[in-house]
């Protein structure tokens, strides 16, 4: 009787310490993903005149989640652009559509933000003073945030 006490007592203490130990190990794998949330950056471009995401873009956005799919993300900021070609108004409601496409395709999978600033710049800036038009223009840029890990 006393032997089974010793080896149940024994096993109790060896099963606390095993428990005690993964404890350790879950917190510090969940203190080195915290410590890995960084602010991620991605543009998804568009052809002329279009404001839907296509398959190319969806992959990029998915790929930009994953990188911080474990994080709190404080702010996702989505700010859609168009190049200069038509009328500024027109431009502008391209820009919008753009980052509402991109806005809409997180929000449809399950990426959530404390806060989401939507921007759209139209042709603002698609010109250099010089007289250039800026290549590439016809994008929404995103910036996922990740909220700062408690001290």
């Amino acid at each position: 009787m006393k032997q089974a006490f010793r080896l149940i007592a024994a096993a109790g203490v060896v099963g606390l310490g095993t428990f005690g130990a993964h404890s350790l190990a879950e917190n510090a794998v969940q203190r080195e993903r915290a410590a890995s949330c960084r602010p991620v950056d991605v543009s998804v471009y568009f052809a002329p005149g279009q404001t839907e995401l296509n398959d190319f873009a969806e992959a990029l956005l998915r790929q930009a989640v994953s990188q911080v799919e474990h994080c709190e993300l404080a702010q996702i900021e989505v700010v859609g652009f168009a190049d200069a070609s038509g009328q500024s108004s027109q431009n502008m409601a391209i820009s919008e559509r753009r980052a509402e496409a991109a806005l809409e395709f997180l929000l449809n999978n399950g990426v959530e933000a404390n806060q989401i600033d939507l921007q759209a710049k139209g042709d603002e800036g698609a010109v250099l003073p010089n007289g250039e038009r800026v290549i590439m223009r016809r994008k929404t840029d995103l910036r996922f945030v990740p909220a700062q890990p408690a001290a």
